[in-house]
C-alpha cells in the first residue's frame, strides 16, 4: 500500500525549463564572449543551478553570477512560470488527505527551490523538502533518505519525476516510478523505453494511477 509520494519539481510541479535556462544565461552572460544556446545550458543540468554557473563562469566571479542568477530567476518567474501546472496543488491536497507523506527531492538548489516554492504559494505545502548538490545528481540518496527516515518498505514510495534519469534513480533504490509527460521538456522516447511503472500524459493520469495504489 502507498504511504509516501516523492515528487520532482521542475518540469512535474511546474514548467519551469525555460525559466531555468533563460536565468543562468542571464547570470553567465557578462562572463563571457558568446551567448550559450539552451542546449549548452541544458548539458549542464543534474547538479543544482550553482553548478551550471560554475561551467561557464571562472570562480573569481561565481559568486556575482549566483547574485545574477537569483535575482533573474525571482524575476522571470513571475513572467514565464507564475503557476504551477493546473491540477497540481489540488493533487497534492487530495494525496495528504488520504494521509499519504508528499515529499519534494528536486535537483534544484535550495535558493531557488526557495524562490519557486514562494512563487507557487507551496512554502508549507510538502511534509519535506530536499533539494540537490552542487556535485551532481543526488536522487537516489534523496530517495534512500526517505525511505530511512519514515520508515518505510521501498513497495510503499513512489517518485514522480519527468525526466529519464529519474527512472534511473527510482530503479537504483528499487522503489516505483511514475513518469509525468505532459511538460515543455519531454523525452517521450527515452521514458519509454526504460518502462517507468506508469506513463502520464497529465496531472489526472499521476491521480488516477497514485489513486490505484492506494487503494
Amino acid at each position: 500500500m502507498l504511504k509516501a509520494v516523492i515528487f520532482d519539481f521542475d518540469g512535474t510541479i511546474g514548467d519551469t525549463l525555460k525559466l531555468v535556462i533563460e536565468s543562468i544565461r542571464e547570470a553567465v552572460s557578462p562572463f563571457m564572449d558568446k551567448t550559450l544556446s539552451d542546449d549548452e545550458i541544458a548539458s549542464t543540468f543534474g547538479p543544482i543551478e550553482e553548478g551550471s554557473v560554475l561551467k561557464f563562469v571562472d570562480k573569481k566571479y561565481y559568486d556575482e553570477a549566483c547574485e545574477r542568477l537569483y535575482e533573474a530567476y525571482a524575476r522571470l518567474h513571475k513572467e514565464i512560470s507564475p503557476r504551477p501546472f493546473e491540477g497540481v496543488l489540488d493533487l497534492i491536497n487530495y494525496l495528504k488527505s488520504k494521509n499519504i507523506i508528499v515529499i519534494l527531492a528536486t535537483g534544484k538548489g535550495a535558493k531557488t527551490c526557495e524562490i519557486s516554492l514562494k512563487q507557487y504559494h507551496m512554502e508549507n505545502l510538502f511534509d519535506k523538502v530536499k533539494t540537490g548538490s552542487i556535485i551532481g545528481g543526488i536522487k537516489p540518496q534523496m530517495m534512500q533518505e526517505v525511505i530511512d527516515e519514515y520508515k518505510l518498505s521501498k513497495d510503499e514510495v513512489i517518485y514522480v519525476g519527468d525526466a529519464p534519469t529519474d527512472i534511473d534513480a527510482a530503479r537504483q533504490v528499487g522503489i516505483k516510478i511514475a513518469s509525468a509527460l505532459y511538460g515543455t521538456r519531454i523525452e517521450e522516447e527515452a521514458v519509454k523505453a526504460k518502462k517507468p511503472d506508469a506513463i502520464c500524459h497529465s496531472i489526472e493520469d499521476v491521480k488516477q494511477y497514485l489513486t490505484s495504489l492506494i487503494k
